[in-house]
């Protein structure tokens, strides 16, 4: 299995005296054992990017998510560790990222001797870091990328329970992602949910939450539907409170299966606050509502993975989409040192 890429150093923020930066927690490598009784009351969490938008590209979408965990990591780890000391309970890793360049190792292994891992390489990688993480015993935050990298998260994830055990996931988007493989063998961004289902079968079950249905094709939603799964359009969670109705998504989940993963497209968000995605909707969720979801996952345990995804930053005007989904990770990051 091919090696991820380490973190660069100079992402790994340092504060002044008296004002420390979350760079300055970050544990570069893999998840180590907790070793103390401190240790093991802290919140264990790893990070692990994606660096790929071929997905993007293939279906048609604006190129630039493969910048994205870099920029992710750049202002996430310049952000405190809280003013109410809310990172004080926090062990965080941070793994690095899958790209497509093969190592050397692969290289030799390689028939073709070509330099580029294909998606299915990226994935297969990625799902087994995630695997690795879960049984570690830490909860990941998977760093896009595409959103078909979702794919590589989710099958980690259920790879990492028994096999009676079960996965209820909730998709934050505009769009379903639950798309055939186009001409019936390439992977896109709008594939990741459907693959999972049709290799875990009855073990995946989804809610679509915040879908606008003019970004979406009636075959995709009749899909979703089939299996079971419910499609939340965005107009009509806002009649009953868009964060009172993800909480009592998140409740139903936690009921229902053995874990729980929330998989945040930062498209999902008013392009006014995150213009630097594939694909931008002039409505959205707000920030507040991006935040409001990923303190509800943090402060749940069964939820063991939170994708943050589609960042671009080649596309994000005045590094705002970045910016939101840092802030994001980090509201999650400090729900999880609560629960």
């Amino acid at each position: 299995m091919g090696e991820l890429e380490s973190v660069d150093p100079i992402l790994l923020s340092r504060g002044s005296s008296g004002d420390p930066r979350l760079g300055e927690l970050v544990q570069v490598g893999p998840v180590r054992a907790a070793e103390t009784d401190e240790e093991r009351a802290r919140a264990t969490v790893a990070i692990i990017g994606i660096a790929d938008d071929r997905g993007v590209t293939n279906g048609g979408g604006r190129a630039g998510a493969a910048l994205g965990p870099r920029e992710l990591r750049r202002w996430l780890y310049k952000m405190t560790t809280g003013g109410g000391g809310e990172m004080q309970r926090l062990r965080l890793f941070d793994l690095g990222d899958v790209t497509i360049t093969r190592s050397a190792g692969e290289m030799t292994q390689a028939a073709s001797g070509d330099g580029a891992r294909s998606i299915e390489e990226v994935h297969a990688i990625a799902e087994e870091a995630v695997r690795t993480a879960l049984g570690a015993g830490a909860r990941v935050v998977l760093l896009g990328g595409g959103h078909d990298g979702a794919y590589a998260s989710h099958a980690g994830l259920l790879q990492s329970l028994a096999p009676e055990e079960t996965l209820c996931a909730i998709n934050v988007d505009a769009h379903c992602d639950v798309r055939p493989l186009r001409d019936g063998s390439i992977i896109t961004s709008g594939t990741p949910f459907r693959r999972v289902k049709e290799r875990f079968a009855e073990r995946y079950s989804l809610v679509e939450f915040g879908i606008q249905m003019q970004h979406n094709a009636r075959a995709q939603v009749d899909w979703a539907r089939a299996q079971g799964w419910p499609v939340l359009e965005l107009r009509r969670l806002r009649e009953d409170g868009v964060t009172v109705r993800f909480a009592r998504q998140l409740v139903h989940a936690t009921e229902a299966a053995s874990a729980v993963a929330v998989s945040l497209d930062l498209d999902a968000v008013e392009a006014a606050s995150a213009p630097g995605v594939s694909a931008p909707c002039p409505d959205g969720f707000s920030p507040h509502e991006l935040f409001s979801f990923a303190r509800a996952a943090g402060s749940d345990r069964k939820v063991r993975l939170l994708d943050v995804m589609e960042c671009a930053p080649p596309l994000d005007e005045g590094g705002r989409t970045a910016r939101l989904g840092a802030a994001a990770i980090w509201n999650f990051l400090a729900a999880a040192c609560e629960a």
